[in-house]
């Protein structure tokens, strides 16, 4: 299947990738997933973090050291150049300085596994095969948030006050036992702000959950701190709701008397 690159990450390549894994089964894409992690660790046992890989953002410059995301990135890279060039690298690893590669369009090639794992299979590329990410404790955690503002920072009082929050519905024995019902391990929200209009959208997977809210640039209009705080428990309340309507569960437990 990674044949349909034909050696190269490109959003042509990607879009045709994530096509025919569309038309496989949920054993299938599974499979598949299992297989890309699979050549993925093999390479996480060579020597390849931190070395000095040519990359054509280089544009000429000295190649610097990879780590971190840029490193991830040359793995899933490998991968994708095809069988020839992957078992050279597995062959003689100090090879991969010799040539030049495109590690940061293999995040294409990640961005539509992990759709087309989510919708056909339901499960979570970066939580159920990522070989960096999916072995990270979760925390115990059965309510994961994230939020951000693509047009400009979110307000530090909503930020704090909604961080609060967040972890007191986690630390809640009545919240958790509340979430239990859905029978899922845990559920991930996002609230970003930046949309056009506002949109809500909850999806059940096989073992989580995901929600993602988008609200228009006037979200943070004309608020004092303590209406950012104020702010951060009527979102709070209307995203526990939203998921109980979703997934049919029962109406939620009211939120927790720091943030009423």
């Amino acid at each position: 299947m990674i044949g349909t690159l034909d050696g190269v990450i490109d959003e042509d390549g990607a879009d045709l990738l994530g096509e025919r894994l569309s038309s496989l089964g949920a054993q299938e894409v599974e499979a598949f997933c299992a297989h890309l992690a699979g050549k993925v660790r093999a390479l996480t046992g060579l020597p390849l973090e931190g070395r000095p890989v040519p990359d054509v953002s280089d544009e000429g410059r000295p190649p610097i050291p990879l780590v971190g995301d840029a490193y991830e990135n040359l793995l899933y890279a490998v991968v994708a150049a095809g069988r020839g060039r992957y078992e050279a690298v597995l062959a003689d690893p100090p090879a991969v300085e010799d040539e030049e590669w495109d590690a940061g369009q293999a995040e294409l090639l990640v961005d539509v596994v992990a759709t087309v794992l989510w919708d056909v299979a339901g499960l979570h590329w970066a939580r159920d095969f990522d070989l960096l990410l999916s072995g990270l404790p979760d925390g115990g955690r059965w309510y994961d948030t994230y939020r951000g503002s693509a047009w400009k920072g979110a307000p530090g009082a909503y930020m704090r006050a909604a961080h609060t929050l967040d972890q007191a519905l986690n630390d809640s024995a009545e919240w958790r036992a509340w979430w239990g019902q859905a029978g899922l391990r845990m559920i991930e929200v996002g609230v970003t702000v930046n949309a056009d209009r506002n949109r809500e959208r909850v999806e059940r997977g096989k073992e989580i959950a995901k929600a993602t809210f988008e609200r228009d640039r006037s979200y943070f209009a004309d608020r004092d701190p303590a209406g950012l705080a104020k702010l951060a428990a009527e979102e709070a309340a209307h995203i526990m709701g939203a998921i109980a309507r979703a997934l049919g569960m029962t109406p939620p437990p009211p939120l927790p008397s720091a943030s009423r």
